[in-house]
């Protein structure tokens, strides 16, 4: 659960892009950038040194997944996402899209794991996508039209739900921006 609580530390991208002025949108994916780089330099780092993969790995074993130790991890799918949300989406919807990774995949994985009754797909569960659509839509409904914030939760929630090859930090914005994206222009 403590890994899912780090997601938290995720909301700092849309909290401060949320204060950017509209016209200084490239600012902001200049530094977002430059924070993917230095992440991504790190991780260079961790997979070829293999002395700074162990001490990483004994300090965050907590935090990681098992495959997380010889692959990249969930932060720079998130990174990617949260880039891309912004490069791609208008201002609110992409808030509201890393808003869903955030809060939908955290809710999802802690009514699944302690109400989690009917089994869906693999260790899913229709509680915790229940959760899921029901945060999206909690997080969407007062910054999108209805009909945006409904259907973008539902692909938010199909997303965290379905056992597709992609890491579900980077679907779940990616998804759902372009989803809610597509149809506000309807």
């Amino acid at each position: 659960m403590r890994r899912k609580a780090i997601h938290f530390a995720g909301l700092l991208i849309p909290f401060f892009y949320y204060f950017f002025p509209e016209d200084k949108k490239s600012l902001a994916v200049v530094i977002l950038s430059g924070v993917a780089l230095v992440y991504f330099t790190s991780e260079l780092l961790r997979f070829v040194y293999p002395p700074i993969n162990r001490l990483l790995i004994m300090r965050f074993s907590a935090l990681l997944r098992k495959d997380e130790h010889q692959k990249v991890t969930g932060s720079g799918y998130y990174l990617i996402g949260a880039l891309l949300s912004i490069i791609f989406f208008s201002k609110m919807i992409a808030i509201v899209s890393m808003m869903f990774l955030i809060f939908g995949d955290f809710f999802a994985a802690v009514v699944g794991i302690k109400w989690g009754r009917t089994k869906l797909i693999r260790s899913k569960s229709l509680e915790g996508s229940a959760a899921c659509f029901l945060s999206c839509l909690a997080i969407s409904l007062p910054l999108l039209p209805p009909h945006v914030a409904l259907v973008g939760a539902f692909i938010a929630t199909l997303a965290e739900l379905l056992p597709l090859k992609i890491n579900d930090n980077l679907l779940i914005p990616i998804l759902s921006g372009l989803t809610m994206h597509l149809i506000s222009k309807l």
